[in-house]
């Protein structure tokens, strides 16, 4: 009778294409004639960002800007800034084919410099760099049952992860900000910056709905005289996001970026500047993956002809656990350059640096830097640069390989002066993530039976004993004798899978 193999298909992401890019930033420019001069930088500061992203035939095609602030002090001593955007594009040619691929890209600004050449003359030099990863859905067909009455098959059900795919939607979004009642008229805008953190996923009638907040914070210069004015305002946003057959019953992680930010003074009706237009672009994604247990052959032999055993190692990912948690970090710092009178504004920037799992527990650690514009005792502005490191630990409640690659963004940070010198700095963090479990099997793809070469066997006797060990599985003694499975266990009236005692038992030769 000729073999039939019965096949199931399990899917799988596979990364086809991961490259990376530096894209450099020279700038020269001069600054506008309403503007004052340059006495002092306390700051420069770069934020690269993706507008755009696009795949065709071979080639990926990226659109960015880079934001550069340049705070600087006039020779008044007032805090001034000028921003100048620096739009960059940049092509990938990837050497495969991209269909099906789903695209990811991310950017964040390498290191920046900057000087003043004259008092309204700016030079910058720095370099952005630009991640791009390809991947695709993989199917692979795997053997589910065999008709050959000569082959014992090993079976179980892997609790498999189909990646159901990643899809992501840009988010317009235009608001009026209106200055706040006792807050001075705006003269100019110093610093604006925006954290978007996702709240929400869930699955309804075949889309991912999306909820989030972006929190806005705009550092500005008052008209007239006086120390800088800030501005807090959020501002929720809800997207719904199309990912073909994901269900109810799928999991799913969502993440957010900033794609466009933009914050001008605007003029009212009556000649006053109390109003801030916000234009902003955001990029909401969802990766889903649905979980569904599949019935497979993991090994298998033949007890009377030689067998070739095609195998292929399949990884399944399955969200076993999902984190959207704040937590904080603080620390005391002390200024031994000078005297601290007052702060005018403070930002900060989260770097992430590893994610480890070990003994039941995952650690995130990283480093927050906060860049401090503050005034000196003779009330003249200052700039310092702090860093605090965190440590985020999650209890994990199951064994295994693990993998995460947790957002980690900075909601908010306040301080208080301790003294002339010294002042302690608290940060609110919140770390969203979706933990993966990495299940890797070697799955049968193939079972080839060559009839042409019986299998020789050493003892030809009815019976052979064998003296087995405590935990000694049963499927491994009878492959190696090439023996029935279920007769082995019947002769020895054994029901479990592995022996318990250490215990001598007769293996069928037929």
């Amino acid at each position: 009778m000729e073999q039939k193999n019965l096949k199931t298909s399990v899917f799988s992401l596979s990364t086809v294409f991961c490259e990376s890019a530096e894209q450099p930033i020279d700038i020269d420019f001069t600054l506008p004639d309403y503007y004052a001069d340059i006495s002092k930088i306390l700051k420069c500061r770069a934020v690269s960002r993706i507008s755009s992203k696009s795949v065709n035939g071979n080639h990926i095609s990226i659109d960015g800007c880079v934001t550069v602030t340049v705070i600087y002090c006039g020779a008044d001593n007032c805090v001034s800034s000028y921003e100048y955007q620096y739009p960059f594009s940049k092509n990938f040619d990837t050497g495969t084919s991209t269909e099906g691929c789903m695209l990811s890209v991310k950017t964040k600004c390498e290191y920046i410099n900057c000087r003043a050449v004259t008092g309204r003359k700016i030079d910058i030099h720095g370099a952005a760099g630009i991640y791009v990863t390809l991947t695709r859905r993989h199917l692979t067909n795997v053997i589910s049952d065999c008709d050959d009455c000569n082959i014992e098959l090993l079976r179980d059900n892997v609790p498999a992860t189909v990646p159901m795919g990643m899809a992501d939607k840009y988010l317009l979004i235009e608001e009026e900000i209106e200055l706040g009642q006792g807050q001075p008229d705006i003269r100019c805008v110093i610093r604006y910056d925006a954290a978007a953190t996702i709240t929400d996923t869930k699955i309804m009638a075949g889309k991912s709905v999306v909820k989030g907040e972006m929190a806005v914070k705009i550092l500005y210069a008052p008209d007239g005289s006086g120390s800088p004015q800030s501005v807090r305002y959020q501002l929720p946003f809800s997207q719904l996001i199309e990912i073909e057959g994901i269900t109810d019953a799928c999991d799913c992680e969502s993440k957010v970026s900033i794609a466009h930010l933009e914050i001008k003074p605007r003029v009212t009706a009556t000649g006053q500047c109390r109003n801030l237009m916000l234009t902003a672009k955001l990029l909401v994604t969802s990766e889903c993956c649905c979980n569904n247990d599949v019935a497979v052959i993991v090994d298998a032999y033949s007890r009377k002809y030689e067998a070739e055993i095609n195998k292929n190692d399949i990884c399944f990912n399955k969200i076993c656990d999902t984190i959207n948690q704040n937590f904080s970090c603080k620390k005391n710092f002390e200024f031994s350059e000078g005297t601290l009178s007052s702060v005018c504004d403070m930002w900060c920037e989260v770097h992430t640096d590893t994610v480890k799992f070990c003994d039941g527990m995952m650690c995130v650690c990283g480093e927050v830097t906060a860049f401090i514009i503050a005034q000196d005792s003779e009330m003249i502005p200052v700039f310092y640069e702090k860093t605090i490191n965190f440590e985020y630990n999650h209890p994990m409640n199951t064994d295994g390989e693990f993998k995460c690659t947790p957002t980690v963004t900075v909601t908010g940070a306040n301080y208080t002066i301790t003294s002339e010198c010294s002042m302690e700095l608290r940060v609110e963090l919140n770390i969203c993530a979706a933990i993966y479990k990495c299940n890797k099997m070697p799955l049968i793809t193939d079972i080839k039976i060559n009839d042409s070469k019986p299998i020789t066997k050493k003892n030809y006797a009815a019976m052979t004993v064998y003296f087995a060990s405590a935990g000694e599985k049963i499927w491994d003694i009878a492959r190696h004798y090439f023996a029935d499975v279920e007769e082995l266990k019947q002769i020895n009236e054994i029901s479990d899978d592995t022996i318990s005692l250490d215990k001598m038992i007769l293996i069928p030769n037929n």
